[in-house]
C-alpha cells in the first residue's frame, strides 16, 4: 500500500509539473501581444509610458504624486520601478510574466475546487478567452490586480465551499486587498461581497470568535502592504499630493463626462461590459445554480458579478483592458457546469463534447491567430520594432539635449521620456485628458513651463491648441521639425530660442 500511494504522490507532482510547464508557455506565447515582449520591444502603450516614466522618474530620485502626476496607486509604479532594475526598457514584462502566470495557476486551483484536472485546463483557457480583447498591450493596473483578485477568490471559495481556512490563507487575503486598493480602488467587489457574506453567515451561525479572528487577521495581512506606503509617502512629503492625485482627481475623472449625463455613461458602460458571451454564458449558469445546491455560494456569486459590472461602469468609459479583472470571475462558473457533467458516463461525454465546442469556438481561434506571428516574432527580435516617429523624434531629442536636459511633451505621449531617458519639465509628464478634467490642472503645467522653460517641447499634433500654442508664441518657441507623411502618430518639435 505504501508504494502504491508513493506512486500516486509522484503522479500528482509530475501532473502539477506539466500543468505548470503548460501555463508557463501559454503565459509566454500570450505575452506576445506585449509590445514589451522580449521578442518585440516596441512601442509601450500610453498608460503603460505614463507608468514607466514615473518609474523613470523614481529612478532618479523625485517622487510620484509631489513630482510627477499621476493618478493611479503607488503599487503600480512600484512595479514597474522594479522592472526598470531588471531591464531599463522590457524588464517590465518579466513582471507582467509573474503576474499572469500566478493568475492561471489560481484559476486552475479555483477549478479545482469544482472539477478533474483535465476540464479545470479547459476552464482556465475559456475564462481567459476575453483577454485578447482586454489586454492591449498590458502594464495596465487590471492586469496586475487579477492575481491579487484571482488568490482571495481561491480563499473565499475553498472556505465557503469546503470550509478550509486558516490564519496564513487569512493574512494573504488581506494583503491581496491591500495590493489592490494601491493599485486603484475600484477593483473589490470580491471582497466587498465575499467579506459581507462570510461576515454573515457567522453572525447567524453564532461563530463570533472565528469571525473575530477572521477580521483581526484580514486586517494584519492589509497592514502588512498599506502601511510601507504609507510611511514611504509620508518620509518623503508626497502623502497630500497623493491623496489629491489618488482621492480627489480620480473622484473628479469618475464624475466628468463630455456629453450628455454621467448616468447615461455609466449606463452604457454597465451593458457594454456585459456584452461579452463568455461573461453572459457565466452570468446564466451562476443565476441558474443559484436555485440549487450550494444556493449562499452562488447566490453571493452573483451579487460579485454584478457589483463588479457597476463598480467597472463608475468612471462611465468602456477601455476594453478595464475588463481584465473580470477574468478571475469567470472561472468558477465554468467549473461548476464541468461538476453537474461529471456525474456518470454520459456526464462525462457530454463534457468532452462541452469541451471540444468550448476549444473549437472560444478558444482556439484566437490563439491560432497569435500562434501564427510566432516566427515572424522571432526572427526579426534583433530589429528597431519602434514606429518611424517615435524614433526620429527620440533621434532628434537626444541630439539637441544631453541627459541632464529635461523636455515637455504636450498630448499624451510619455514613451518619448522612456526612450530618451529625459526627465520631464514640470510635475505633469502628460496633459491630456487631467487637463481637460480639471482645469486647475491645465493651468497649473503652464505656470510651470514658464518658470522652467524647457529646451524642447515636443507637442502631438492631435493635441496642439490654443494652450499650448499661445504659450509657444509668447516665448519665442521655433518650430524645428513636423512630422508631414500619413503617420499614426505624428509629432511637432519646438526649441526654445532665448
Amino acid at each position: 500500500m505504501k508504494l502504491q500511494k508513493g506512486i500516486k504522490y509522484d503522479e500528482k507532482i509530475i501532473r502539477q509539473m506539466v500543468i505548470g510547464l503548460f501555463f508557463c508557455v501559454v503565459t509566454f506565447v500570450f505575452l506576445l501581444k506585449s509590445p514589451l515582449h522580449i521578442w518585440i520591444g516596441g512601442d509601450s502603450g500610453i498608460d503603460s509610458s505614463v507608468f514607466k516614466t514615473v518609474a523613470l522618474m523614481m529612478d532618479k530620485g523625485y517622487m510620484p504624486y509631489r513630482d510627477t502626476f499621476d493618478h493611479k496607486g503607488p503599487y503600480l509604479y512600484l512595479l514597474n520601478w522594479i522592472g526598470l532594475q531588471i531591464s531599463y526598457y522590457r524588464g517590465i514584462w518579466i513582471i507582467e510574466f509573474v503576474n499572469m502566470f500566478i493568475t492561471l495557476i489560481v484559476l486552475y486551483k479555483i477549478a479545482r475546487i469544482k472539477c478533474s484536472p483535465g476540464v479545470s485546463v479547459v476552464a482556465v483557457l475559456v475564462s481567459m478567452s476575453p483577454l485578447f480583447t482586454y489586454f492591449q498591450g498590458g502594464n495596465f493596473v487590471e492586469e496586475y490586480a487579477m492575481p491579487l483578485i484571482a488568490i482571495s477568490l481561491y480563499i473565499f471559495l475553498d472556505y465557503m465551499v469546503n470550509s478550509i481556512v486558516n490564519k496564513r490563507r487569512l493574512l494573504v487575503c488581506g494583503f491581496c486587498f491591500g495590493g489592490v486598493l494601491l493599485l486603484r480602488a475600484n477593483m473589490i467587489s470580491v471582497w466587498i461581497v465575499f467579506c459581507l457574506a462570510i461576515f454573515c453567515k457567522c453572525i447567524i451561525e453564532r461563530r463570533y470568535c472565528e469571525l473575530r479572528e477572521f477580521i483581526m487577521y484580514f486586517i494584519g495581512g492589509m497592514g502588512i502592504i498599506i502601511i510601507p506606503f504609507v510611511i514611504w509617502l509620508l518620509a518623503e512629503g508626497a502623502l497630500g499630493d497623493f491623496w489629491n492625485s489618488y482621492i480627489v482627481f480620480n473622484m473628479q475623472y469618475s464624475s466628468w463626462a463630455k456629453e450628455g449625463t454621467v448616468l447615461s455613461y455609466r449606463w452604457d458602460a454597465f451593458f457594454s461590459f456585459l456584452n461579452k458571451a463568455v461573461l453572459i454564458f457565466s452570468t446564466m449558469i451562476t443565476a441558474y445554480l443559484c436555485g440549487q445546491k450550494e444556493k449562499f455560494v452562488y447566490i453571493s456569486y452573483l451579487c460579485y458579478i454584478v457589483l463588479t459590472l457597476a463598480l467597472l461602469s463608475l468612471s462611465g468609459r468602456t477601455f476594453e483592458h478595464y475588463g481584465m479583472i473580470m477574468i478571475p470571475m469567470l472561472t468558477f462558473p465554468i467549473a461548476s457546469l464541468y461538476n453537474i457533467f461529471e456525474v456518470g458516463k454520459e456526464g462525462k461525454s457530454l463534457a468532452l463534447v462541452v469541451s471540444l465546442y468550448f476549444l473549437g469556438v472560444i478558444v482556439m481561434p484566437d490563439w491560432l491567430d497569435l500562434s501564427s506571428t510566432i516566427m515572424t516574432t522571432y526572427e526579426k527580435r534583433y530589429d528597431n520594432n519602434h514606429s518611424k516617429v517615435v524614433t526620429e523624434v527620440c533621434g532628434i531629442v537626444e541630439s539637441l539635449t544631453t541627459p541632464e536636459d529635461k523636455i515637455s511633451v504636450y498630448g499624451n505621449w510619455d514613451v518619448i521620456y522612456v526612450l530618451t531617458n529625459r526627465l520631464h519639465a514640470t510635475k505633469y509628464s502628460y496633459q491630456i485628458p487631467i487637463g481637460t478634467v480639471s482645469k486647475e490642472i491645465m493651468e497649473d503645467y503652464l505656470q510651470q513651463l514658464q518658470e522652467e522653460l524647457p529646451e524642447l517641447i515636443i507637442v502631438q499634433d492631435d493635441y496642439y491648441d490654443e494652450n499650448i500654442g499661445g504659450f509657444l508664441e509668447e516665448n519665442s518657441y521655433q518650430l524645428i521639425w513636423q512630422q508631414t507623411e500619413d503617420e499614426l502618430q505624428d509629432a511637432l518639435i519646438y526649441q526654445y530660442s532665448n
